[in-house]
């Protein structure tokens, strides 16, 4: 019964990669029958494989906000460096406690840095859309069959072609 069961999701899980697949093929074609300088001209090479692209650590609002306070930090740390220049020659106190203020922002923006290179490590986000590689012989500007190697982005649910980048 667990191989019955087995058998049949590994069935859905292949359906569904190849209709994806074949999805964003059709509409790779399409967009290049619309794009291309003579769309007659088109003769499909190869597909690479659909792969998946996720949201960028980033492109999230808990990294702008972490970044930001990382900025505010640095930015306290070189006040406090020019207040210290300052205070170096006045009074030995204010710059004792000027030095403590400037080594507890520079350890703030260390922890900082820290967590938002850990994080991007970390961070796995929602499903931003679909790229494909795509090698096909079409007609340039100036009328000769040549190579392109190019790379598609598709929105999420594989309705449209969001960029197109030829390699050549």
């Amino acid at each position: 019964m667990i191989k019955n069961i087995l058998l049949i999701a590994s069935c859905m899980l292949i359906i569904s990669c190849a209709s994806k697949q074949h999805k964003a093929e059709k509409l790779v074609k399409s967009y290049l029958a619309t794009h291309l300088n003579d769309p007659a001209s088109y003769d499909a090479v190869s597909f690479g494989d659909i792969d998946t692209v996720f949201k960028r650590y980033a492109e999230t609002k808990q990294y702008d906000s972490i970044r930001s306070a990382n900025i505010a930090a640095k930015q306290k740390v070189d006040k406090i460096r020019d207040t210290l220049m300052n205070l170096i020659t006045t009074s030995k106190m204010a710059y004792m406690e000027a030095l403590k203020r400037q080594m507890q922002y520079e350890a703030d923006t260390g922890t900082l840095s820290k967590t938002i290179r850990s994080n991007e490590l970390l961070f796995k986000g929602p499903i931003k859309g679909w790229s494909i590689a795509h090698s096909y012989h079409a007609k340039n500007a100036a009328g000769f069959i040549v190579l392109h190697n190019a790379q598609f982005r598709l929105d999420s649910d594989l309705t449209a072609v969001v960029s197109a980048q030829d390699g050549r």
